[in-house]
């Protein structure tokens, strides 16, 4: 759900504030907010662990391990654990990833 921050639905920025909020990390609302104010930036290539973000052009996801990705999408409509290749293929038909950021969690 665009937008979404609530039990009615969520939307990827939504899940990754919520996410760092229980972790006792502020973030900013949306996607390209979080983009500028959260993490190291790491080189695209860069070898992905648990808990990197991962941004595209309106979209931002978590990465659970180095296999998969967590992520409200507009594909599923809904909060999806999806194999990070198939994921970073699809996205990619549409929008380049843009960056990798990583926390110092």
């Amino acid at each position: 759900m665009w937008g979404g921050r609530s039990a009615f639905g969520l939307d990827c920025s939504g899940l990754v504030q919520t996410a760092l909020a229980a972790c006792g990390i502020a973030a900013p609302r949306d996607s390209d907010q979080q983009e500028s104010a959260l993490g190291t930036a790491l080189p695209l290539d860069a070898r992905l662990r648990r808990g990197d973000l991962l941004f595209w052009a309106g979209h931002v996801g978590i990465v659970e391990d180095e296999a998969t990705l967590l992520h409200a999408n507009a594909f599923a409509m809904e909060v999806a654990r999806e194999p990070l290749p198939r994921a970073l293929a699809r996205i990619a038909e549409k929008t380049p990833l843009r960056s990798i950021k990583r926390l110092g969690i």
